[in-house]
């Protein structure tokens, strides 16, 4: 069965500038279609597995990599890092059997659509229920995940699209984007066309495999009506066009000018044990294909190898991914490297291989510790990576200095069951950070007889609210149809055009605007954008706007806010030390970072609200309550003055000094109903007069800024 294409009725102008270009779509061909299948060549792509090291060997690298907790500990202590603070242990995928109970529950109906057969697995029977949902019309590409479902022995195969409608990590929602027998990978373009690629074989017109050719395919597929189903197809042969016997990841991005492009991947799969064997390709090739708004299809003026197949430039091609920047990444394998194609002229598209790699991955005893397998990055530019095995870890990998190279790695996750294969993988960052990997993508075809585990085709989404690639643990998003059967590969997201970055933000405490903000105390986030420019100045107002702050998933009181600060309260149950903060607005992201939470940092509110000057504070002799500037005497003894503030209630006593001498205290602790507010109520020291300072000091040591005074008559 071949591939349904679309027929436009043309000018003749616009035929003959198809006609014209290298870049020629099957339609307008002259080759014999029937000699061709254009579905994914998955036989070959289950015998697409590296042979190099034995399982012990590589059993022998993760051992080490995965008792490593050196690097981790070093991160914290590195001021420049994202991870600063932040000794949290690697994240660790949902076991099936906890995640079980999490599972929604539909009702079993999904007309058109593949559904959940329930069958079994090694791990026993499937545990995600059927999804019957269809995605609402309206929903942001960037919120959609796309992926690859492909039978393993059949030519049966589905692109399939899910969206998570709560939020919750789990999908909700799918619908079937075309079912042609699927695909190696999958991205997505700002113009909302789908790219889809996968190795098709040309039987050359008979029925023995021994004269059959590969050839690279790409796919560019349509939904012109919004329901999310493929309305229009057109299909490139880049084996024709570029020599790519193979095509097997891709990534679209945007340049400078508005055009859109795609770069697509040969493998490079070679089996060094066996030169014969019919699967090897020559070294891998990559190439740029830049879009033609004029025709639909491709600039052939615009569109060139960015590596050329054969040149041995590369080893394998078997993952990519853009970094914000649009510098290209590229995942070689057998290289134990990521590789970078840089952007050298500024336009926005990839267009040099640097021949120093963007990354090289440590050794153990002579075997790597890792070699990528699969890549992505976030919009912060952190890079995820990782290798194969049945107890693998996903990697973190920062450029600390800003010299366009990884600097270290780090395990974001450790546990994983990532398939010997280079072909069947799945990795993708959502635009909230999420970390989305596909587990055990070959199903029942990646046996213990070459190092596997049958496991049941998933993706599991590991969160990362502060963008930082400190994960946290995950959840199963979605299980294939048919674990006995199935397989899944590639993974992308659409690209936002509707909700803009997520910006960067700090949290201080609310009165000094300095240090660490408080468990039980009251706190100031600051950046930009934190609100889409509501202001408002009670709670009701943040619910109205549909502000919300969560810190390390904990829902803040919002007491005030507008497009630069928000005030709240922050919750007694919050832990003590790196915290991510996330501000949404109407459920929308707009801000995250993680900030330091501490157990104390008092701060005194000034009526500059800046921090520094003239304390908030009240004389409480003779139950007056009046504003300074204060008598150092009332009624015949020392004046005492109540102080405001934040960030003292948690390590009492306390000690205060005013003009440098010690003030006896009266109260310190909280200031009556009003959450998170301190007080501290003093008496003035005899001889103090004038602008005197007023420091506060906490059992534990922490002290309040030098710069607030009182002023004393």
């Amino acid at each position: 069965m071949h591939r349904a294409r679309c027929h436009r009725l043309m000018t003749v102008p616009v035929i003959a500038l198809l006609l014209a270009s290298a870049l020629t779509a099957f339609k307008a061909s002259a080759q014999n279609l029937n000699e061709r299948d254009f579905r994914p060549d998955v036989r070959r792509a289950l015998s697409s597995r590296t042979k190099d090291d034995s399982p012990e060997r590589r059993a022998s690298a993760t051992a080490a990599r995965s008792s490593d907790r050196e690097t981790f500990a070093a991160r914290a202590e590195n001021r420049s890092s994202p991870a600063v603070g932040s000794p949290r242990r690697p994240a660790r995928p949902a076991s099936r059997k906890a995640a079980g109970a999490n599972q929604k529950t539909t009702t079993p109906t999904f007309p058109n659509d593949s559904t959940n057969t329930s069958q079994t697995d090694n791990a026993g029977s499937s545990i995600t229920a059927p999804i019957t949902t269809r995605i609402r019309p309206g929903t942001p590409l960037s919120r959609i995940l796309h992926t690859s479902q492909l039978g393993i022995d059949s030519l049966n195969g589905i692109n399939q699209l899910f969206t998570d409608r709560n939020m919750d990590l789990i999908a909700d929602e799918r619908t079937v984007f075309d079912s042609d027998g699927g695909s190696f990978d999958f991205a997505v373009g700002r113009s909302g066309a789908r790219y889809e690629v996968f190795t098709a074989i040309d039987r050359r017109g008979t029925i023995d495999p021994r004269d059959d050719i590969p050839y690279g395919v790409i796919v560019v597929a349509l939904d012109t009506n919004g329901d999310y189903v493929r309305d229009s197809e057109s299909v490139y042969d880049l084996e024709r066009d570029f020599g790519l016997p193979s095509a097997v990841t891709v990534v679209s991005g945007t340049a400078r000018s508005g055009r859109e492009f795609v770069i697509v991947s040969s493998s490079g799969y070679y089996n060094r044990a066996d030169a014969g064997d019919p699967n090897n390709e020559p070294s891998a090739g990559v190439v740029l294909l830049v879009s033609d708004p004029l025709t639909g299809g491709f600039d052939n003026s615009r569109s060139r190898e960015l590596v050329r197949v054969g040149n041995n430039q590369l080893s394998n091609a078997n993952g990519l991914a853009l970094l914000p920047n649009n510098d290209l990444l590229i995942a070689d394998f057998d290289s134990n490297e990521l590789r970078i194609v840089r952007d050298t002229n500024a336009d926005g598209v990839p267009d040099t291989l640097d021949p120093i790699p963007y990354y090289r991955y440590q050794l153990f005893s002579g075997v790597p510790l890792d070699a990528p397998l699969d890549v992505a990055a976030n919009s912060r530019g952190v890079v995820f990576t990782h290798s194969y095995g049945n107890d693998a870890a996903l990697l973190a990998i920062y450029d600390d200095n800003g010299d366009g190279r990884g600097d270290v790695d780090e395990v974001a996750v450790e546990g994983l069951s990532l398939d010997n294969n280079l072909i069947f993988h799945g990795l993708t960052v959502d635009r909230e950070g999420t970390v989305y990997v596909i587990q055990d993508a070959s199903g029942t075809a990646d046996t213990p007889a070459d190092g596997g585990n049958r496991g049941t085709p998933r993706i599991d989404a590991f969160p990362d609210p502060a963008l930082n690639g400190i994960l946290r643990d995950g959840e199963i998003y979605v299980e294939a149809d048919k674990p006995l059967t199935d397989a899944l590969s590639g993974l992308a997201f659409g690209v936002d055009t509707t909700y803009g970055a997520i910006n960067r933000l700090s949290m201080v405490n609310s009165a000094s605007l300095r240090g660490a903000a408080t468990r039980d105390g009251l706190a100031t986030v600051i950046g930009s954008g934190l609100t889409r420019g509501a202001q408002g100045s009670k709670e009701a107002d943040a619910e109205t706007f549909g502000i919300r702050v969560l810190v390390e998933g904990r829902r803040a009181r919002v007491l005030s806010f507008n497009d630069t600060q928000i005030n709240l309260y922050l919750p007694p149950d919050v832990s003590i030390g790196a915290n991510a903060i996330v501000v949404s607005v109407n459920g929308v992201v707009v801000a995250a970072d993680d900030a330091t939470v501490a157990s104390a940092n008092p701060g005194v509110f000034t009526t500059a609200q800046t921090g520094a000057g003239e304390a908030v504070a009240l004389l409480t002799s003779g139950w007056l309550y009046m504003p300074g500037p204060f008598p150092a005497k009332s009624g015949g003894q020392s004046s005492v003055v109540a102080l405001f503030g934040t960030g003292w209630r948690g390590s009492l006593p306390v000690t205060a000094t005013v003009g440098g001498r010690p003030a006896t205290i009266e109260y310190a602790g909280q200031s009556g109903g009003f959450g998170g507010l301190d007080q501290i109520n003093l008496v003035i020291p005899d001889g103090v007069k004038g602008a005197a300072t007023v420091v506060v000091t906490t059992a534990s040591g922490v002290t309040s800024r030098g710069d607030v005074v009182i002023t004393i008559k």
